[in-house]
């Protein structure tokens, strides 16, 4: 059994991140952005890396040409705390 691939957009700040996923919920045609009481918005949600910048799971994302060229499939997130 193999391990999907997972590619990464990697943004400075979690607002550019979370711009990116708002416009590829709305491509999508989430209900967000379709109806007043829509919830669904976002495919993904941005995640801090361990470096202070935001990983966006862009895998199924219909991505741009240079979105493309900036994917990366390795990304360091912080090891979550125990209670």
């Amino acid at each position: 059994m193999s391990e999907e691939t997972i590619n990464y957009l990697v943004y400075d700040t979690e607002a550019d991140a979370i711009a990116r996923a708002d416009i590829e919920g709305a491509r999508r045609g989430y209900a967000y952005h379709n109806t007043p009481d829509g919830v669904t918005r976002y495919h993904t949600y941005p995640q801090k890396t361990l470096y202070n910048k935001y990983a966006l799971d862009v895998t199924e994302y219909e991505l741009t040409e240079d979105e493309q060229s900036a994917i990366t499939n390795s990304v360091k997130f912080p090891t979550p705390e125990g209670p």
